[in-house]
């Protein structure tokens, strides 16, 4: 008879866990990241706009903050390698499903049910991330590998799938996707045992209602969000309908939730300080953090950078992130008071936006922008994994879960909030200096006269008298678009920045705020 307790084969390395199961954490990762490999691709294949592809994200990471609350029991129900070859092998009929079909209907329901297994497939290797790690505080070096893969997925899931979107199309850019999957479905056939890592708790008295109800309050307030200023914000029945919708089944869910004997989110979390904080400090961190598109944006649109060269460029803050990771791993291990931590890390994410504002200038240099993508890269590398756990830090035992499940909770809405913000701040602002910069074209100006005459010469030979005038004018109108969106994000960045600043000061100088930062370190650790 076997004693092999492992989960592991007895014949498997040991040298070889800890890597195959990083490889094995990452293509859930590429999931959240799929339609954002290449936004313009995406939506010009689904004849879809950049609102919708956000919504796509927000329906796939509202189903992963809803099934979090019941991962545990599931994941203590199979075996390791079953659960791992069941999600998998899901996973992979979602993605063939997708590759299918260009109805955003449809995808849209699939990114909802690709949420589901895409937190159940990716959790689980946590665990089994942490057992591998022979250190003392094994728990944050594996939290540090998951987040960063989180804040680099991105980038690095376009890389894997430029040559495809380039070379190829629609279904081979999912069809990589499905085949990391399939690595991963090899790695838990050759590898792992039947093992079970735990006691096995059966799936009776799952609260499926009340998921229900959280599913749809996200995905209606995320639509909210998103949509608001598309359809004119509460001028538009479907916003105000879905608004509706937002608010009765985020009341059901807490009134489920106050009602029944054993409840998937306990309230009483909210009792605790550093869960308050963390998640205030969470949301102001994630809101800085959204403005970090509108660069890319404005690479695209104003300079004209190839989208494969921007995902080169965008290396840069992935090198910055992996130095703020572990910069702050170290300090963490340290056991540095998490004041001075954040302190500095919002210093710095001021710093980056500051660093942002010169710039945005009709033409600008790789040099010029590497300095704030990569010093950005760093505050947000540094502040994300210590912000995670000191929301998990002094809450009990049996409170951890929803601790955490509060940081993916703020996740999902600063995401969405932040999305909304800088869209509306971006076209606000833009409308308002489209306008100043019109009212100073002055028509006996020398100067305005020499570049229309210029450009009138250039198109009449081409194109004759009255074409050529509306295509001069056409000119100068995306020329103004572009001036104004550069002097907007000066704007945006300069505003971020002084909110960047004013939170380092109330982190160093607020009376209260520093006590608890002083007094609480990190038992969670």
């Amino acid at each position: 008879m076997s004693t092999n307790k492992s989960l592991y084969y007895s014949w498997v390395p040991e040298w070889i866990k800890l890597p195959l199961m990083i490889v094995a954490m990452f293509p859930h990762l590429m999931l959240m990241s799929l339609f954002h490999s290449n936004t313009a691709f995406t939506a010009s294949v689904l004849d879809i706009e950049a609102e919708d592809i956000q919504y796509y994200l927000s329906l796939m990471y509202g189903a992963i903050v809803v099934t979090l609350l019941i991962f545990q029991r599931l994941f203590s129900f199979f075996r390791v390698r079953t659960y791992i070859l069941l999600t998998c092998s899901l996973s992979i009929l979602i993605l063939l499903g997708i590759s299918l079909t260009r109805d955003p209907f449809l995808i849209g329901i699939l990114r909802v049910i690709e949420g589901i297994f895409c937190v159940l497939e990716g959790a689980c290797f946590l665990p089994l991330l942490m057992m591998q790690i022979k250190h003392n505080k094994s728990r944050t070096i594996a939290y540090f590998f998951l987040y960063t893969f989180m804040l680099t997925g991105s980038t690095l899931t376009t890389s894997l799938l430029k040559e495809s979107i380039m070379d190829y199309g629609w279904q081979d850019m999912i069809h990589v996707v499905l085949y990391w999957h399939l690595i991963v479905i090899a790695i838990a056939l050759l590898l792992l045992n039947n093992n079970r890592l735990g006691k096995k708790f059966p799936l009776y008295q799952l609260d499926l209602a009340s998921c229900l109800f959280l599913l749809i309050s996200l995905s209606c307030g995320a639509y909210v969000l998103i949509y608001g200023r598309k359809y004119y914000w509460f001028e538009c029945s479907t916003i105000t309908i879905n608004f509706a919708l937002f608010l009765i089944f985020g009341a059901l869910f807490i009134i489920k939730q106050r009602m029944v004997k054993r409840p998937l989110f306990h309230f009483e979390i909210l009792r605790y300080k550093n869960v308050i904080f963390g998640v205030i400090l969470f949301f102001l961190f994630y809101i800085i953090r959204s403005c970090l598109n509108n660069v890319y944006t404005v690479m695209a649109t104003v300079w004209k950078w190839p989208w494969h060269y921007i995902v080169d460029v965008q290396y840069i803050n992935v090198l910055g992130t992996i130095l703020g990771v572990g910069s702050s791993g170290f300090l963490l291990l340290r056991d540095v008071s998490p004041k001075y931590i954040f302190g500095f890390g919002f210093l710095i994410l001021a710093t980056s936006c500051f660093l942002f504002v010169p710039t945005f200038y009709p033409d600008t240099t790789i040099w010029a922008i590497g300095l704030p993508l990569f010093i950005q890269g760093i505050g947000q590398g540094w502040l994300f994994t210590p912000l995670v756990i000191y929301i998990l830090t002094g809450v009990e035992s049996h409170h951890i879960g929803n601790a955490g499940l509060m940081g993916t909770t703020v996740r999902f809405w600063s995401t969405n909030v932040g999305f909304a913000l800088i869209q509306n701040a971006s076209y606000t602002l833009n409308q308002k200096h489209y306008i100043q910069l019109e009212q100073t074209l002055n028509t006996s100006n020398p100067l305005t006269i020499n570049y229309w005459n210029t450009l009138i010469e250039k198109y009449t030979g081409i194109y004759g008298d009255q074409i050529a005038n509306r295509i001069a004018s056409k000119s100068i109108s995306g020329t103004l678009s572009q001036q104004a969106s550069l002097i907007s994000n000066m704007e945006i960045f300069t505003y971020l920045g002084i909110l960047g600043m004013l939170i380092t000061g109330l982190i160093f100088l607020f009376g209260p705020a520093k006590t608890l930062f002083m007094r609480l370190r990190m038992p969670y650790l």
